[in-house]
């Protein structure tokens, strides 16, 4: 039996962790959609209050305020995490994917991990010298042409978690978009993509059912 199937007696706590555009409307969207499935969510506001539209200049100003905010954030999400109650599956966007990654990686009461438009096995020369934990469930998801997503690094954990005994999903979608689910963005939102993150966020938390 998996770790993730072992460990789902008690209720199961989502914790989202958003991207560098902040905590927008389409994570307290997925948050309540998660709720409504019978899972505990936390969806934490890792900026305090700063949000970013998406565009050349949303990302410049979100990628600048993130220079600064970095380590805040980090410390918001563990403070979060800390709070929460096991056993919990975290789902993270772009920059919070890989925070959430490294959660996964490093904290027992994690049962299971989505990383949406991020994450992957960089290597310690950038300061990831994580190893998946077998059994833990991941699924990545990205579009297949996304700029901002390096296809190397998120191959490389695949195959690691997999090699680990973990079972493993990576969903790339067509397109070139990097937050495709986020219905506030025009330039990126993909309804028919959205449609099936969405079919395939409920599909993968339905094993953490109690």
């Amino acid at each position: 039996m998996s770790v993730g199937a072992a460990s789902v007696a008690a209720m199961t706590t989502v914790l989202i962790a958003h991207s560098a555009l902040g905590l927008r409307p389409a994570i307290l969207d997925l948050a309540d959609r998660v709720r409504a499935l019978g899972f505990r969510v936390v969806a934490p506001d890792l900026f305090g209050g700063a949000v970013f539209e998406g565009g050349p200049e949303g990302y410049a100003a979100a990628m600048a305020h993130l220079d600064t905010a970095r380590a805040s954030a980090v410390a918001a999400l563990h403070e979060a995490y800390a709070a929460c109650s096991a056993p919990m599956v975290v789902i993270g966007f772009s920059m919070g994917a890989m925070a959430v990654q490294r959660l996964a990686e490093r904290e027992p009461g994690v049962v299971g991990a989505m990383l949406v438009a991020g994450g992957g096995r960089y290597g310690a020369e950038f300061g990831d010298d994580g190893r998946w934990r077998g059994g833990i469930p991941l699924a990545l998801h990205r579009m297949i042409d996304d700029e901002w997503v390096d296809a190397e690094p998120a191959a490389r954990l695949v195959a690691e978690a997999a090699r680990a005994g973990s079972d493993v999903s990576d969903y790339a979608y067509p397109g070139r978009a990097h937050l495709f689910m986020d219905a506030g963005l025009p330039d990126e939102h993909d309804s028919g993509a959205t449609e099936l993150f969405h079919a395939r966020v409920q599909g993968f938390l339905s094993r953490f059912s109690a």
